[in-house]
């Protein structure tokens, strides 16, 4: 019984069990128990709320009982029913069959029907990794945008399909479903390399089908990508990459071979690592191995850092041991310099006491890369040597733990970097000073504590030497009420440039309402010449919270009459959607007539944000000109132009249903 079933067979009655071996409830759950018999004499609704909540729903159950109670079960979700009398062997291999045909549809990707993780895992093991077979692993490039711009029906016919081709032309091979777009087929000979080859250009051939007859004849889609621009998406087609498990030990490396495999095949750069070529594989390199490298190859200085670096850059983390060697026992200091930076892009926690010694190397180089690694290392636990860093003779070192205090987050970084921002000018070097005012001011940047805001304003009033555009990055970050007031003053003074070019690192949020309306009237006021500074404006108000209302609300919706510059309009647009201002009745007729006159040329993003801003209110666009949308070339348009006519269909009905 073992052998053919995943768990235990359990019975409920309280009347012997009809078959050998079996489990009580008592003593099963969902992770153990295969199949529950039940007495057809117990009473269905309080032995079904005993399975449910020791087994949960997806464990199937048969009743044991007379024909009369039959349907009465049957209706009550049993998966079977056997009569009283059926003999020992028939109960048994009736539960054996039930739990094989459940376990099989457990282990079934839902959408393609085709075995899921647990089965495909499974086959790659015994006939990949431990013989001589080959794994194909297919993979769509594209299907997200398809997916995205389509939507998930579509998605999923492509699915379905993709699914169908490989059954049908992979019938005599195993074919599985990862899920998403990933497949896999295992197999083995040119058979089925050719039977994948078959599949793979009877997919790409039909892939067109999915598409409009537009974005078909146009060779893909162009669409809406993360960061809000349109980019062009060719149609789709598949990649497989075909490997064996020679060298492989586990499932999870022959997926990353063959995710290497695609990329090659794509043309792309194959992820490689310092630790593979010093160790020949998927080792652990030594020291030593670094030090045969140096003998064999005779490398320059600036081959043996680059080499070095670059473990840091990839985030290799099977170099950590090698780099701390490195570290400690290499003479000159620009390779040690090399490692202790590297060790801080690893960021692993077994470099902490390597770089805790290295803080005091002799080398002013190897201090300062330590300092800068140790917060990416040990986070808020840094602070404390970082504290002692501050002290170092070297300015650069200085510098470092400065800006070091700010990243690690330590509850004592305020304290210090307070100190620092309140020094005087004429203490020590002016340039060193002034450059490590600027590292005090990164410091309190990254650390955010608001607290620091006066001492960062009182900096304003200085000649420190530290670019006004430095500063005011910092105190914007910061916040408060202590940054507000400085910038009405600036503004009030005309000295505001600085303040708008730094407005995005700004957040309104959390001040008190008369502090915004106050700075959101002066912003306004400004007569700017430049649309970036405009735009600038218009993100700003966009991030406050709350609608518009006032002087704002009038300011916005007279823009709207104004503005022709299109990526302006567009940032407006984007605006009265946020702070939730609705357009008047004649809005959206004025803008649609001053785009048909050229008088306002609205990109494709500016169109769709123009649109969404429409389905806010409760005014149509002219039925011409939706129609002309909906029938757009961009698909993004369309879905916009269809979103916003059943809104403004709805709230046209929302008066007659009251």
């Amino acid at each position: 019984m073992g052998e053919q079933s995943s768990g235990k067979f359990a019975w409920i009655g309280d009347e012997d069990s009809p078959f050998p071996g079996s489990a009580d409830i008592e003593n099963c759950n969902r992770e153990n128990c295969s199949v529950i018999l039940i007495s057809g004499n117990k009473d269905p609704d309080r032995v079904l709320e005993i399975v449910r909540n020791r087994c949960g729903s997806e464990i199937p159950w048969l009743v044991y009982g007379s024909d009369e109670n039959m349907e009465g079960w049957l209706n009550a979700g049993a998966a079977g029913f056997l009569p009283v009398g059926t003999s020992r062997e028939t109960i048994q291999a009736a539960l054996h069959g039930i739990s094989k045909l459940f376990g099989n549809a457990r282990n079934r990707n839902p959408l393609s029907g085709l075995p899921g993780n647990i089965a495909i895992a499974s086959r790659l093991k015994s006939d990949v990794l431990e013989k001589h077979g080959l794994a194909a692993y297919f993979d769509i490039s594209g299907f997200k945008p398809f997916n995205d711009y389509y939507g998930f029906s579509r998605g999923d016919a492509v699915l379905r399909s993709l699914a169908a081709i490989l059954t049908e032309n992979l019938s005599e091979y195993f074919v599985g479903h990862v899920g998403g777009d990933d497949f896999v087929a295992i197999g083995e000979g040119i058979d089925f390399e050719e039977s994948v080859k078959r599949a793979t250009r009877i997919f790409n051939g039909r892939a067109g089908g999915f598409y409009s007859g537009k974005d078909n004849a146009a060779g893909g889609i162009e669409a809406l990508d993360r960061s809000g621009e349109f980019r062009f998406y060719p149609v789709m087609d598949i990649t497989v990459s075909i490997v064996d498990g020679a060298e492989c030990s586990s499932v999870e490396q022959l997926a990353r071979r063959a995710g290497l495999e695609k990329k090659r095949l794509k043309g792309e750069l194959l992820p490689d690592t310092v630790a593979s070529f010093l160790s020949g594989g998927d080792g652990i390199p030594e020291y030593q191995d670094f030090r045969e490298w140096l003998r064999n190859s005779e490398p320059d200085t600036l081959q043996i850092k680059a080499l070095i670096e670059s473990a840091g850059i990839l985030g290799d983390t099977k170099m950590t041991t090698c780099l701390i060697e490195i570290l400690k026992k290499e003479k000159d200091h620009k390779i040690r310099k090399s490692a202790a930076r590297a060790l801080g892009n690893v960021a692993g926690q077994d470099s902490a006491e390597a770089l805790k010694t290295a803080l005091k190397d002799g080398n002013v180089h190897v201090r300062t890369a330590a300092t800068m690694a140790l917060p990416f290392v040990l986070g808020a636990e840094a602070g404390a040597f970082l504290k002692d860093a501050v002290n170092d003779r070297s300015t650069w070192v200085r510098r470092a733990a400065l800006r070091g205090l700010g990243i690690s987050g330590w509850q004592g970084a305020t304290g210090i970097l307070r100190c620092e921002l309140e020094k005087k000018g004429d203490e020590g070097y002016w340039l060193n000073r002034s450059q490590e005012l600027a590292a005090a001011l990164e410091g309190a940047a990254f650390l955010g504590d608001p607290l620091l805001a006066d001492a960062v304003a009182n900096i304003l009033r200085e000649n420190t030497g530290v670019p006004k555009e430095t500063v005011w990055k910092t105190l914007l970050t910061l916040g408060s009420q202590v940054c507000v007031d400085e910038m009405l003053k600036a503004v009030e003074s005309g000295e505001y440039f600085d303040i708008i070019r730094q407005l995005d690192s700004f957040d309104p949020c959390g001040l008190t309402f008369e502090s915004v309306e106050k700075l959101e009237s002066d912003l306004t006021g400004l007569n700017l010449r430049r649309g970036t500074d405009r735009i600038e404006i218009l993100k700003f108000l966009g991030r406050v919270p709350g609608g518009a209302s006032g002087d704002i609300l009038k300011w916005l919706l007279d823009n709207i009459e104004k503005t022709d510059d299109p990526h302006e309009f567009e940032a407006l647009l984007e605006t009265m959607i946020s702070r939730e201002v609705a357009p008047r009745g004649y809005d959206l007729a004025r803008i649609v007539d001053r785009t048909a006159k050229n008088r306002l040329k609205l990109t494709r993003k500016g169109i769709v944000s123009m649109l969404r801003w429409a389905s806010t209110g409760k005014y149509s666009l002219s039925k011409i000109y939706l129609e002309k949308l909906l029938r757009h070339d961009s698909r993004e348009i369309r879905n916009a132009a269809a979103r916003t006519v059943v809104s403004l269909a709805r709230k046209q009905t929302e008066p007659q249903k009251k």
